[in-house]
């Protein structure tokens, strides 16, 4: 039984071979599963002669680019967690992140690195409020479903972001769940091309999205984000079969004027949340897929997952399907009240 992330990207890659697993349309960048072993490989190479290894905490401020998964990988070869950085994080709120995740390496960006630099040390001078020791060296124990794999940061609408502690289990039960959906939301192995522009730094890019790929050896194509203006054109030439959205990105869609490619696309279904009601059917009928709705929270992971991928979805209702026999739940009024 597969116990991390790499060993399943590791056996995938040895049947996809050739087959892409990562692209980009705005750099016309494309990667091929055994293209993509080979420079992870290299990647975990120089961390491990680095020194660093099994427990140890790297902050990843990559933004939504390839690079980050292959660093992801890399390090999830190693054993070490990966805390990914939201781009746009203020100093203040990257402050918080160093401090409170217990990182001893930041990755990040050319354009960032002198931020990161400032803070790293001030940190060893004492002038910051963010904690600095000697690294301890790389635990013996070999990686496996338990071991810490993420360290995902919640939005922090309640107060600063809270840190979500996530073994490899977490995203191959993500995964697993995702294609094992079937219906609507079928997934054939080794045919699918996944477009999403959401954040890398969010569970539904990394634990939904890719993983769902890279357990069937299908392909990523991750925009750096959402552009209404080349969607539809990206989505087409990347022979797209599946997109992911949430929010205002249909609605967007729905105003912007008719184009060839909004019907020219391969695509078969959208994976989301919170379309508004009153364009649910209209963006179905005028671009000719429909729009899964789906419930998930970053600390339940698979365990609570939700998604409308069978008939009748309720479409317009902001129904998101019905509860598995597998978990528990109470339906209740403004009141408290069981309905």
């Amino acid at each position: 039984m597969l116990t991390t992330v790499f060993a399943a990207f590791e056996e995938t890659a040895a049947r996809a071979g050739a087959v892409d697993f990562l692209a980009d349309p705005s750099q016309e960048f494309t990667l091929s599963y055994i293209a993509a072993k080979a420079e992870i490989d290299d990647l975990a190479q120089r961390y491990r002669d680095a020194g660093y290894g099994h427990g140890h905490r790297v902050a990843l401020l990559l933004e939504n680019r390839p690079v980050f998964l292959l660093h992801w990988l890399a390090l999830n070869a190693l054993g070490a967690t990966v805390v990914p950085v939201n781009p746009y994080y203020r100093t203040r709120e990257i402050r918080h992140l160093l401090r409170h995740s217990g990182v001893i390496l930041a990755v990040v960006l050319e354009e960032r690195l002198e931020e990161l630099r400032a803070l790293a040390e001030c940190a060893i001078a004492g002038t910051e409020d963010i904690p600095y020791a000697a690294s301890p060296p790389p635990r013996t124990d070999v990686p496996a479903g338990d071991s810490l794999c993420a360290l995902l940061y919640t939005s922090g609408t309640s107060g600063e972001p809270k840190g979500c502690l996530l073994g490899n289990d977490y995203f191959l039960a993500m995964g697993r769940w995702y294609i094992s959906q079937g219906d609507l939301c079928a997934i054939e192995h080794g045919r699918e091309r996944l477009v999403t522009p959401l954040p890398l730094h969010h569970m539904n890019a990394m634990a939904c999205s890719f993983m769902a790929m890279l357990l069937s050896g299908g392909c990523l194509i991750q925009l750096d984000r959402f552009h209404p203006a080349t969607w539809w054109q990206d989505v087409a030439a990347s022979k797209a079969t599946i997109v992911h959205y949430l929010g205002v990105m249909p609605a967007i869609l729905l105003g912007l004027d008719v184009c060839a490619e909004e019907r020219r696309h391969r695509v078969r279904f959208g994976f989301g949340a919170n379309v508004d009601p009153k364009h649910h059917a209209a963006f179905e009928a005028r671009f000719g897929f429909p729009l899964i709705e789906a419930w998930a929270m970053t600390e339940t992971g698979a365990g609570a997952c939700i998604a409308a991928s069978h008939e009748p979805r309720q479409v317009g209702t902001r129904c998101f399907g019905k509860a598995p026999s597998t978990l528990e739940y109470r339906l209740v009024d403004e009141n408290g009240n069981e309905t």
